[in-house]
């Protein structure tokens, strides 16, 4: 076989696949996994082959005519046992992988499954029939493969994901629907072609039924990937956050690809862990906060709590640096008019308390030769008198 017929045959299916792959605008799958179940669904032929050989000879035996043979065959035979090869391989290859975490990846699993099956058998068809084989069949039967593999795979990420909701009702339903439907419309396509060749129907019903599935395929293609959720229960940053050492898998590609990697926070917003506590604001935040919290750099006007730097006005706490007009509370440096508490350096008019004055001007304007004691009783001044009266 030439490289031209391998490539009539193989191109078609990678230029749909490529087109899906594509429209995952989230999360994109590994290639290793949709290389392996590219190869899974191609291997599916050969069961596939024993088993529709089987069922032609079976129909063969009936007593009936021979459009109802072709209508069992095609319904009972072909689509089910094709249709039946790239559920099972899919289904077994993603059921409980960590990779099937959103509704696209069902599709493109899928889609996958059903392409590597259309590739190997239109390898078969162009080795005999040659590139008008192959171009014939790049418009009618690998969009057929592709089309029933996007149904089935968005019916099949909609059974997955009532399994993660525990809807056991709902995961049976859309699961027997993601097998039901793609045989109805495989064995619909198929009948309708052999049924034309035969000269039971017009041709133009096929060209109905293409016209039909290359809507509906795009369809669905376009609105599952619009509508691309996670299906696991988890939060759309999972994968991104403080989960994302955990879960991600090697070869696999995530959304928000130009952050960096935080252990902790969501994307956007540097700084790593940046919550120390149990709530309150990040460090960078633009955000003042004005009712509590614990707060970095110059910040005016809080309504409680611990502030560094210079800070006008606190209702209450624990001030740092030059503080002027505090309600209450301790105060460092220079402190003017404090309602109450303790004051460290030179301290002006304090209503309680025990005041060392140093070898400096009194507040009374007058020069002391030596300081006051810090008994406790303000009597012993070392000199008659403190405020140039003689009284002690």
């Amino acid at each position: 076989m030439s490289r031209i017929l391998i490539i009539i045959a193989v191109l078609p299916a990678l230029i749909l696949l490529g087109f899906i792959y594509m429209r995952d605008r989230k999360e994109k799958p590994p290639v290793k996994l949709m290389v392996l179940l590219l190869a899974l669904g191609a291997g599916t032929i050969i069961p596939a082959a024993i088993a529709e050989f089987i069922g032609q000879l079976i129909v063969a035996q009936t007593d009936t005519d021979h459009q109802t043979m072709l209508l069992v065959l095609c319904f009972l035979v072909i689509g089910i046992v094709e249709e039946l090869g790239k559920y099972l391989v899919t289904v077994c290859t993603t059921w409980k992988s960590r990779e099937f975490q959103h509704s696209y990846d069902g599709v493109i699993y899928m889609v996958c499954a059903s392409l590597g099956f259309a590739i190997l058998e239109n390898i078969l068809y162009v080795a005999s029939g040659g590139i008008g084989t192959g171009i014939l069949r790049a418009f009618t039967a690998i969009p057929l493969h592709c089309t029933v593999g996007v149904i089935m795979g968005a019916l099949y990420a909609k059974g997955r994901e009532a399994a993660y909701a525990g809807d056991r009702a709902g995961m049976i339903g859309f699961m027997a629907w993601a097998y039901i439907v793609p045989v109805f419309i495989h064995g619909l396509y198929d009948y309708l072609v052999m049924a034309a060749s035969y000269g039971y129907i017009s041709e133009a019903w096929v060209f109905l039924i293409l016209g039909v599935m290359y809507v509906l395929s795009i369809f669905l293609i376009f609105y599952c990937s619009a509508h691309d959720r996670r299906i696991d229960g988890r939060p759309e940053t999972a994968d991104y956050g403080m989960y994302r050492m955990d879960f991600r898998r090697p070869g696999r590609r995530y959304y928000y690809p130009d952050q960096p990697d935080y252990r902790a926070g969501y994307p956007g917003y540097p700084g790593g862990d940046t919550y120390g506590q149990a709530g309150g604001y990040m460090q960078n935040t633009n955000y003042t906060p004005y009712n509590g919290g614990y707060t970095q750099g110059m910040n005016q006007y809080p309504g409680n709590g611990y502030v560094q730097g210079m800070n006008q006005y606190p209702g209450n706490g624990y001030v740092q640096g030059m503080n002027q007009y505090p309600g209450n509370g301790y105060a460092q440096g220079m402190n003017q008019y404090p309602g109450n508490g303790y004051a460290q350096g030179m301290n002006q008019y304090p209503q309680t308390g025990v005041n060392p004055y140093r070898q400096q001007e009194n507040p009374g304007s007058q020069n002391y030769s030596q300081s006051y004691t810090s008994n406790g009783t303000g009597t012993d001044y070392g000199m008659t008198g403190y405020n140039g009266q003689g009284q002690k």
